[in-house]
């Protein structure tokens, strides 16, 4: 492949890096302070649900607006110029907020069922309190559904900063709340503050919409682009919210196992959310808006090469980053969540919980990335089936596993689910666009798996013989002296191994980090 396309995507998806990366950290400081806060316990367990059930839908709106919003508004600009292409962006605005407004209102009208569905194994106090969580928090989908249209117009216009600054305002909300409201209010105070976040986003985004678009009252249903989103919307819903949706079935099954194992199983997959918004967001946002720009241009061919690049840097950076995580397991939670209220136990327990979520990281990357690479042909049915097909596998084994490994299973069952979606996913794509995996593909994929070897032998080897560590000074030391000498075998292995192209992407990728 040409150079200069990939330098220009590498640069690009190092600039909405470093922004995620900022953003990721205040997540990161804030899961720490819950965790401190809080703990893990009955009363986390009831927020953690309710929060669930509300980021549900605002998952769902997600699917719909990022995965087709996008290819109908540049579609739209390209045939009929900005003022269509802004209507239609009014257009989009006006029904999702219609459309969150209704599913609040059912929502909080059906809390007490929908909870005693979702989680069966809660009862009495905890239950009460779940409910009434949930309904705090509901008033913010709107503002969140708001959002995240107003962000995928930004990216659509390749202003990817915005869309990635809207993650500060959760952040903040939520640390003030744990740490000046929690004392009175109790974990009440933290659903307050997500319906101060909703608002806080759309205030974030505003400045950058400025000469991008203005807001046009009313729905004007007619609108071709509109009426084609809405088609493509539905399956778009399963196949990009397949990740959040396996991981409801988890809580749903963990609500009868013991306390505190649903606040293992979100504090540990939150980490995972971090890992994926650094490593994968940043390439999935930039690719897919380049993608769909392709598609309409030259057709399918021309994104062959841009898909490849996109996997070859996400397996090049990923993977040994998760080798390391999964050895490090333990300790990973440890820094992050292991002080105040969080005890040894609740480490114990969520360090094996991430461990098994985190093998399932590298197949979650490429799920999302291919899934992208499947909306940017405008073809939302394929992921769809394909979802359909990874959701039945995860509720199955999530019934086996969880009798023998109880929320362990919950985690690795998530995990095999994604490699068997991704697998489908991967052949279809190949039927779909002939030689878009080539040989020269298969064999530089095979050399940095390959590369790989000696960084598990390396993080392994140093962790079975460095002295376990507690206090978070000494446990950063030890992550940190593992992690780089596991990527300095890395480096040195793709060397040996002649990972020419590969040594070229990790050359830009310091250059541009020292800018």
């Amino acid at each position: 492949m040409p150079e200069k396309p990939a330098k220009t995507l590498v640069s690009s998806t190092l600039a909405v890096t470093l922004i995620i990366l900022v953003s990721k950290a205040a997540g990161f400081v804030r899961e720490m302070i819950m965790a401190y806060v809080f703990g893990a316990n009955a009363e986390t367990d009831a927020y953690n649900s309710a929060y669930s059930l509300f980021y549900l839908p605002v998952l769902l709106f997600s699917s719909c607006i990022s995965s087709t919003l996008v290819p109908q508004y540049l579609h739209c600009r390209e045939e009929l110029g900005e003022a269509q292409a802004n209507r239609f962006s009014s257009n989009t605005l006006t029904l999702f907020s219609i459309a969150s407004l209704v599913v609040s209102a059912i929502m909080f009208i059906a809390a007490r069922p929908l909870v005693r569905t979702v989680y069966p194994g809660f009862a009495g106090d905890k239950l009460e309190l779940t409910v009434l969580l949930t309904r705090v928090m509901l008033p913010a989908l709107m503002f969140f559904a708001a959002g995240l249209v107003l962000s995928s117009i930004l990216n659509a216009r390749e202003k990817y900063v915005a869309a990635q600054l809207t993650g500060l305002p959760l952040s903040a909300a939520e640390i003030a709340a744990a740490l000046f409201f929690s004392e009175k209010y109790g974990i009440n105070a933290q659903a307050w503050g997500v319906i101060a976040a909703g608002i806080l986003q759309i205030l974030v985004l505003m400045p950058f919409l400025k000469g991008s678009f203005r807001y046009r009252p009313g729905i004007d249903l007619s609108d071709k682009y509109l009426r084609r989103l809405m088609v493509l919307a539905v399956p778009a819903v399963l196949s990009m919210a397949v990740n959040e949706l396996n991981h409801m079935v988890d809580r749903m099954l963990a609500s009868g196992l013991n306390d505190g194992d649903i606040s293992a199983m979100t504090y540990a997959f939150k980490l995972i959310m971090f890992m994926m918004g650094v490593l994968v967001v940043p390439l999935t946002t930039v690719s897919f808006s380049r993608m769909a720009k392709e598609t309409i241009k030259s057709g399918s061919d021309a994104v062959a090469a841009q898909v490849r690049e996109s996997m070859r840097l996400l397996i090049t950076v990923i993977v040994p980053i998760v080798i390391v995580a999964a050895v490090e397991s333990r300790h990973i939670i440890r820094f992050a969540y292991g002080r105040g209220s969080f005890t040894q136990e609740n480490v114990q327990v969520t360090g094996l919980v991430f461990l098994y979520y985190v093998i399932g990281v590298p197949f979650f990357a490429l799920r999302d990335l291919t899934n992208r690479v499947y909306h940017a042909f405008q073809d939302t049915r394929t992921p769809m089936l394909v979802a359909a097909v990874s959701v039945v596998i995860n509720i199955t084994l999530n019934l086996i596993l969880r009798r023998i490994m109880g929320v362990y299973g919950l985690a690795l069952a998530t995990g095999i689910a994604a490699f068997v979606g991704v697998t489908l996913l991967f052949a279809l794509l190949s039927r779909k666009t002939a030689g878009i995996f080539d040989k020269s593909f298969v064999f530089t994929v095979s050399r940095i798996l390959a590369a790989n070897i000696p960084v598990f032998i390396c993080a392994y080897a140093l962790a079975s013989i460095w002295p376990e560590s507690f206090g978070t000074g000494l446990v950063f030391i030890r992550l940190a002296a593992i992690t780089l000498c596991s990527l300095t075998v890395y480096i040195l292995s793709l060397i040996a191994l002649g990972g020419r192209q590969t040594i070229k992407i990790l050359t830009q990728l310091i250059k541009r980090f020292k800018r």
